[in-house]
């Protein structure tokens, strides 16, 4: 006797083969992700680039992002205020204004003190007078929310042309405040972070240390996923060969994480397509990381 299916079981069993097919795709990019991971190490401690220093692994480690038509990264760079923004000013100089272009930031509604801070940072740094520095910051300029741009000669000459875009985002939780209320916070802040996300799309995102960070990487996760998904003739093919080589994601750790990782370096391990730390000790611990010496000084024992 022939059974006949009821709109409820078909409907079941499509949810089934939908939710099946979508974690394989999403289980394929987090192993690619991890592959990737585990070869760069291996590169930089036994092959050709054991002595490259600095964020010289960078630029292997987005390879794969770099848009087909065009030779240049469209970067966010997250700046999480006190001595985070400290630290990714420092880092922002290692990173190449001919390929990480164009570069937009992106801090917390709170925050009033990165941006005049890298402004401040740039513009005593970064004069026509020594060419170096002001081609390095070109383009890299912040522009306030709220700045109304000056039009005297003094301010072109002390400071790099071409503005770059500054984004707000609110804070998934703030200092001292509750646990229960800060789900309803983040879950806001996730929702804020994806829409911004999907107007910029861009192909790389830096970030590190402060709690802000964790929906932007999820996000930017979640996002790429989407994209590979959109992208059903590819499937059963390595993800990093998707032509829409976007939301690529770096995590830098806070210099003051010697022995042990932050609460949102631990969030962002398993996703992120780049770990850096900048302790020995770390590699040590966690097989998937990359060691910087921009702030920490590398000696050969």
């Amino acid at each position: 006797m022939t059974k006949i299916l009821l709109p409820g079981s078909v409907a079941a069993a499509t949810i089934v083969v939908i939710s099946s097919f979508i974690s394989l795709k999403v289980l394929s990019i987090v192993r690619c992700i991890h592959n990737n991971r585990r070869k760069r190490r291996q590169i930089k401690e036994y092959g050709q680039d054991a002595s490259s220093s600095s964020l010289d692994h960078l630029q292997n480690s987005t390879d794969e992002t770099r848009p087909l038509s065009s030779s240049k990264f469209k970067t966010v760079v997250f700046l999480g205020s006190g001595g985070h923004t400290t630290e990714m000013i420092q880092l922002l100089q290692q990173l190449d204004p001919k390929i990480y272009a164009p570069i937009v930031y992106i801090v917390a509604k709170s925050d009033v003190t990165s941006i005049p801070r890298l402004q401040r940072y740039i513009s005593s740094s970064a004069t026509k007078d020594d060419n170096d520095d002001y081609h390095q910051w070109e383009g890299r300029y912040p522009k306030c929310v709220n700045d109304e741009t000056k039009n005297n000669n003094d301010d072109r000459a002390t400071t790099p042309p071409a503005k770059a875009q500054v984004y707000t985002l609110p804070r998934a939780r703030e200092v001292h405040q509750s646990y229960i209320s800060s789900i309803f916070t983040t879950l806001y802040s996730t929702y804020k972070t994806a829409q911004l996300l999907w107007k910029l799309q861009p192909h790389l995102i830096v970030t590190n240390g402060p709690g802000t960070c964790v929906p932007i990487v999820y996000c930017s996760f979640i996002l790429r996923c989407l994209f590979s998904l959109g992208d059903l003739s590819r499937f059963g093919e390595d993800p990093s060969s998707s032509k829409r080589k976007v939301f690529r994601t770096i995590f830098i750790e806070s210099l003051c994480r010697v022995k042990t990782l932050s609460l949102s370096g631990k969030l962002v391990y398993p996703i992120v397509d780049s770990f850096v730390v900048h302790w020995p000790s770390l590699m040590e611990r966690h097989d998937m990381v990359e060691i910087c010496d921009v702030l920490v000084p590398l000696v050969d024992s």
